[in-house]
């Protein structure tokens, strides 16, 4: 637990009952936790103990209505539409007068919900299809990213937010004046893996690709600088391709890889991306195959 507290919490954040609930929600979507929740309980009520022997008086929070990873059952919901009304229920009663809630699957066994507040700002969390018992009810485990939003639909300055990363690693970032600042932990033991600070999202590849996959679902891609940046350079490419040479080729290749990594990595799925990756590639194989044919043709005239 120490390392979650350390890497991914805000360091500001109190220490309360909620963090111990949050830590649980996080760890027990790994397969690890998941094989040893006695032992995770366990170690966490030992810590617990020594806490509140150095800090008394945190004992007046209400501490007993933790349930502990040794009392919490995780199930698999196999069923989208199941899950969808799981989550629905529980989102819903967390809603503040004037906000208004979407629910999308994203398509790889997940779902995304989006509270949209009054004043515009957008709370956006990420849910795999796993629930927990509590009572006779069904609960969402907690999500795996959770981000905030302005009403310019900016990343909200100040605040911490968390995102999943490949390879069981989770970015815990702020943004702040000078950039980002987080740190991304990995594995069940959530061990610090990376640092960065001042850093624009550009500069993280992980981040910024993960952040991407998500912002396609609530923002419009042509309003992305880097999408739009893409876009022109896979349309002027195929457009020089008519008249191509050395210098032309070697660029076209080059930004044909850059559309197929953001069509993989930033923008799974997306139909324009798609269409100009295509029609690129198959100019590029065109181009190369006619100066080729061309080049072949005058051998056999000389």
């Amino acid at each position: 637990m120490f390392n979650y507290l350390k890497h991914i919490i805000d360091p500001i954040e109190p220490f309360t009952p909620q963090v111990i609930e949050d830590f649980y929600n996080r760890a027990l979507h790994l397969d690890f936790w998941r094989q040893n929740h006695k032992e995770l309980g366990q170690s966490v009520k030992k810590d617990l103990a020594s806490y509140f022997n150095q800090e008394p008086e945190s004992k007046d929070l209400d501490w007993d209505h933790i349930r502990h990873a040794d009392e919490i059952q995780v199930l698999n919901i196999h069923n989208e539409k199941d899950f969808l009304k799981i989550l629905a229920e529980d989102e819903n009663s967390k809603l503040q007068s004037g906000d208004r809630l979407k629910l999308i699957p994203t398509g790889n066994h997940q779902i995304l919900s989006m509270t949209l507040s009054e004043v515009g700002t957008l709370e956006v969390k990420l849910y795999p299809l796993v629930a927990s018992i509590s009572g006779a009810r069904l609960k969402p485990l907690g999500p795996i990213s959770h981000l905030y939003y302005n009403s310019k639909m900016e990343l909200m300055p100040h605040v911490r937010q968390t995102l999943e990363g490949s390879l069981l690693t989770v970015i815990s970032f702020s943004l702040e004046e000078d950039g980002l600042h987080g740190v991304v932990s990995r594995g069940h033991g959530f061990q610090k893996f990376e640092t960065f600070i001042k850093s624009k999202p550009s500069d993280h590849y992980d981040l910024f690709n993960q952040l991407k996959k998500l912002e396609r679902f609530y923002i419009n891609p042509q309003s992305d600088p880097y999408y739009r940046e893409i876009v022109s350079a896979l349309e002027q490419s195929s457009l020089r391709l008519k008249t191509p040479s050395p210098m032309i080729l070697q660029m076209a290749e080059k930004n044909l890889l850059k559309g197929q990594s953001a069509l993989k990595n930033a923008f799974p799925g997306d139909r324009l991306l798609k269409l100009l990756v295509t029609h690129l590639d198959l100019g590029l194989q065109q181009a190369k195959y006619g100066k080729a044919k061309s080049h072949s043709t005058e051998q056999v005239s000389g």
